[in-house]
């Protein structure tokens, strides 16, 4: 038989039956399951079929296939759907404790996140076509400098309110500074149609803008007061039906103050702007919150395509100024607004406690903080005499009534934010928080020199005692403090001109109660 002649009958077969083989051969395992065996099967272990092992759902092999180099790998621990792995406390650590420091939630304790932070959309729906029929911009609420606006839409260097009844909107003056990369303009729904064209991205959930010209430390209280009059319900848990703020955008700062230096790295060390708050405040009290500058701003507007920003609250100190009455305080515009229950910042206040593991159950009792601004060379403080006596009649209660008592500084060089914060969320919070026993009743006193540093009164723990006190120096007097202390239910009490050797008089007399 020449070699060009047909195959047989038997050559066919042979050929046949080698391909199978291989195929087989070549993928064991899936050929085992095939035919309902699995690897650990005793008969095939013997024969040396047994193949790779196969995976289980936590990413590691089957329990009687594991080895030691397997454990010392990847460890022994247990795993159970959608729970951190782990037997016990591995699932629930504190920041700064085991091996990396890491701080773990789990699940259960952290809720639904993918969903709060997510909502139903997928990475598919960043575009929109709407073809003639332009997102309208709707007004949801508004006082002078502080605005809560849906759909309204960035593109080219410009704000547009597309509407057909533009007078149902505030004057823009009222609303922000409108200039440079962030001028604002009403467009007829003909105009947004010509101007915008028939599609564009969306930027969804609630965003953020602080369009002051200058930073302020009461940003970020402002911007939530703002935002939480849309749920007037909130209760004292702080339980809220609001999704958390997405990103927090500064249109008129850089990250930066100084030029970038040439040759330089990402390991450079730079001044970063001053914008009103401690960036690790905002990493730890707003977790899904990114923050967003200048270049980040300039960035959108140069991409050419109109970009609708689902809901955006705006926070401007100078257009509350066009609106205010001249009585009435700037600061005290949002706290204006119709809704926000006393409760209106525990949101952010039990997501801070339960950073620090000082929330609920977990709220350590019988904490003393001082947080003092002795050392500063500039600005308000104690005289020397009066910061002498109040650390003496701090550590006197701390020993006779077995009160933890911290003192720490406002500067960060000696005090770490974590230190600080901690202690303050762990008491009651401020310059001083101070616990007395009096008549079988907790109270809770906060007080310190006049200064926004006081805010941080907003992170104390609540009870129907809890009080703020502020030193005023002579001809000096500001209600900002007043005004916060009051939206949440507290007493307030201001002490002006010569008025600490009372005040150290009356701490006296409370810790001998």
């Amino acid at each position: 038989m020449r070699w060009t002649a047909s195959p047989t009958r038997r050559e066919i077969s042979l050929i046949i039956f080698s391909l199978t083989v291989f195929a087989l051969s070549y993928n064991i395992d899936s050929s085992i399951r095939l035919v309902g065996l699995t690897r650990q099967n005793a008969v095939l272990s013997r024969l040396g079929l047994g193949g790779r092992a196969a995976i289980g759902p936590d990413g590691r092999r089957l329990p009687g296939a594991r080895d030691a180099l397997e454990d010392f790998i990847y460890g022994d621990w247990a795993w159970d759907a959608e729970q951190i792995a782990g037997d016990g406390v591995e699932r629930s650590q504190a920041k700064g404790v085991g091996r990396h420091g890491a701080m773990w939630v789990g699940k259960r304790e952290a809720g639904p996140v993918t969903s709060r932070s997510l909502g139903p959309m997928t990475v598919d729906q960043a575009f929109q076509r709407w073809g003639d029929d332009v997102p309208h911009t709707k007004l949801v609420k508004h006082v002078p400098g502080y605005t809560v606006i849906d759909n309204i839409i960035l593109f080219n260097g410009s704000m547009n309110i597309v509407t057909d009844d533009s007078e149902s909107f505030p004057s823009l003056p009222h609303m922000i500074l409108s200039t440079d990369l962030n001028q604002w303009r009403t467009l007829s729904p003909q105009q947004a149609r010509h101007t915008l064209g028939p599609s564009g991205g969306i930027i969804r959930g609630p965003t953020w803008m602080a369009a002051d010209s200058s930073p302020d430390n009461s940003t970020l209280l402002a911007l939530w007061r703002t935002y939480s009059s849309l749920d007037p319900a909130m209760g004292p848990e702080g339980t809220t039906i609001l999704a958390p703020p997405r990103r927090l955008i500064f249109p008129y700062y850089g990250f930066f103050t100084d030029r970038n230096p040439e040759h330089a790295d990402v390991t450079t060390r730079r001044q970063r702007v001053v914008n009103g708050f401690h960036p690790e405040l905002v990493k730890a009290a707003f977790p899904f919150l990114t923050v967003m500058y200048y270049s980040d701003w300039e960035d959108y507007h140069k991409m050419e395509v109109p970009f609708v920003i689902e809901r955006l609250v705006v926070a401007d100190r100078t257009a509350a100024g066009y609106g205010a009455q001249p009585q009435d305080p700037i600061y005290a515009a949002p706290f204006k607004m119709v809704g926000p229950s006393e409760h209106w910042w525990e949101p952010v206040r039990r997501t801070l406690a339960t950073y620090f593991e000082a929330y609920g159950a977990k709220a350590p009792k019988n904490v003393v903080t001082y947080v003092h601004r002795q050392s500063h060379t500039h600005g308000l403080r104690l005289s020397d005499g009066d910061h002498t006596a109040l650390l003496a009649a701090l550590q006197k209660m701390g020993k006779d009534y077995g009160y933890e008592v911290h003192i720490v500084s406002n500067i960060d060089d000696e005090t770490s934010w974590t230190e600080r914060l901690g202690s303050i969320v762990r008491s009651t919070v401020g310059f001083l928080v101070l616990k007395f026993p009096s008549a079988h009743r907790d109270v809770q006193v906060m007080l310190g020199v006049y200064d926004s540093d006081l805010l941080d009164c907003v992170y104390m723990q609540r009870s129907q005692h809890t009080t703020l006190m502020e030193f005023f120096p002579p001809q000096t007097f500001a209600r900002e403090q007043e005004i916060v202390a009051q939206s949440l239910g507290m007493r307030y009490i201001a002490w002006w001109n010569d008025r600490c050797e009372p005040f150290l008089r009356f701490v006296a007399s409370l810790t001998l109660c």
